[in-house]
């Protein structure tokens, strides 16, 4: 059993490295979370990693923390948290979360595991109590807090005081910010992109590109990511753009919905839109797209409308998405190509049970539910090898010069000449040197070249000259 294990892991091994040689491109495989697994709700709209390596995914109905192996939940029926719908999460260098909701700001305490409301009244004597769109911070630590209709706050943590901007200017539907040094960058929602420095001491200006056109006018954006050369990376209604904010210069690099940014290095910007996943590699411009297949594949993703993006310490990638939960692609540092039923291999088998290299280099691969495949390296293609004489459940391989050992469950043996294809056929019969069972479990090659065969019924060792089998008596005690 263990020989049987050894070599099917050195097989898949070879497999690994082949494809990836072959076709040099690289799969991407996902696990996928939700309310199947504990997750309180499939709509994933935020995701962040806390300093102690928690996860925490905002959903439409509770805020989840993940540990690796369960999912702990947090609603207003069970905790502190006033609210269930969560919007927005960031966690301060003291490393308390703020969340906020569709109702307002809490604050989660992790060494007391619990929540208080945020009910800091703003110089403009209000109070943060609608939708919350964002939560960042600056370089001070002051906490930053974007709420529809209500404008962007600042939160002098230090001060405890909370400054309320753009609360009477009719510009307070902000969809997002960020802050760039002494500018700060604010998004209106269908309106426009401005920016205004000094702690909104100069008036709001909108941006306009080099050419100087206003390229975000009734745009709707979504998820801003700074990137390398000084640039940044705006994710909107109409699309994925590029602004170089030393030259001025702005390239569209997606036409589609994007809802969520996030790098995964300093060249690989994953992209979450409303048409799936898009990984693009900034240093040469290749973009890959991943999409929910037709049919239903283990390793895909879980939906097209991505919400939500988190890069792990491990540099593991999290995308949540509207209807199917949390999708994980972990960081393949010793990379594994998978092989299983999905578009374009649909015909492959799901049981593996025996792999041999053929005398051209290329592997065979047996299976108990599909039959025999061949495995081109240089290709990375999986043909099927389908004979009559050939029954499905294969259970041993065995090589011999041009030819390949053939063992099947109730199916007999078969012998094939790999350079033709013909295929010798052996099965169970009366005589003394014919099969004494069709299930045919394993076959091996002697150094000196004999054959043995072990079926369920006994021993046999190959005749070449006669082309038959002598069958081992049992020894007995």
């Amino acid at each position: 059993m263990k020989r049987m294990i050894i070599k099917l892991l050195f097989g898949l091994c070879v497999l690994a490295v082949g494809a990836a040689h072959a076709d040099n491109a690289v799969h991407y495989y996902f696990r996928t979370m939700d309310i199947r697994n504990g997750l309180s709700q499939n709509t994933v709209y935020q995701i962040l990693q806390d300093k102690r390596g928690f996860m925490w995914f905002g959903t439409k109905d509770g805020l989840n923390r993940y540990d690796g192996i369960s999912f702990r939940v947090y609603k207003k029926e069970n905790s502190g948290l006033g609210k269930n719908f969560i919007t927005a999460l960031y966690e301060d260098r003291q490393g308390n979360i703020w969340i906020g909701t569709d109702g307002g700001v809490f604050i989660y305490d992790p060494v007391l595991d619990s929540f208080a409301a945020f009910k800091e009244v703003s110089d403009k004597r209000s109070v943060i109590g609608g939708f919350v769109t964002m939560i960042g911070s600056d370089d001070h630590d002051n906490i930053w807090i974007s709420v529809e209709n209500q404008g962007l706050f600042c939160y002098r943590q230090h001060e405890k005081k909370l400054l309320n901007h753009l609360y009477d200017s009719g510009l307070a539907n902000v969809t997002r910010f960020w802050l760039n040094g002494n500018t700060c960058w604010v998004a209106l929602y269908a309106d426009n992109l401005y920016y205004t420095k000094d702690n909104f001491n100069t008036p709001m200006q909108p941006f306009r590109d080099a050419d100087g056109n206003e390229i975000f006018k009734n745009d709707i954006i979504n998820w801003q990511v700074n990137g390398s050369h000084n640039c940044i990376y705006v994710a909107s209604l109409n699309g994925l753009t590029e602004i170089n904010l030393t030259t001025g210069k702005a390239r569209r690099l997606l036409n589609t919905y994007v809802r969520a940014l996030q790098f995964r290095s300093d060249n690989e910007l994953w992209v979450g839109a409303e048409t799936g996943l898009y990984i693009y590699n900034l240093e040469n411009d290749k973009l890959t797209h991943l999409t929910v297949p037709d049919q239903d594949d283990s390793y895909a993703l879980s939906d097209n409308a991505i919400y939500s993006l988190c890069c792990d310490r491990e540099n593991g990638m999290w995308i949540g998405s509207y209807f199917g939960g949390v999708n994980y692609c972990p960081y393949q540092w010793t990379y594994f190509e998978k092989f299983y039923p999905r578009d374009g291999l649909r015909h492959f088998g799901r049981r593996v049970r025996e792999i041999c290299e053929g005398n051209d280099g290329r592997l065979w691969i047996g299976t108990e539910d599909k039959g025999l495949f061949n495995f081109n390296p240089e290709t990375g293609q999986i043909e099927r090898f389908e004979h009559p004489a050939i029954y499905q459940n294969i259970h041993a391989l065995c090589p011999d010069g041009d030819e390949l050992w053939v063992g099947t469950f109730s199916g007999g043996l078969n012998r094939v000449n790999l350079r033709t294809g013909q295929v010798k056929h052996y099965a169970k019969g009366e005589s003394e040197n014919s099969m004494p069972a069709n299930d045919a479990f394993t076959v091996c090659k002697t150094t000196t070249g004999d054959v043995w065969i072990g079926t369920t019924s006994g021993l046999l060792k190959y005749n070449r000259s006669t082309d038959d089998f002598t069958r081992i008596p049992r020894l007995r005690n």
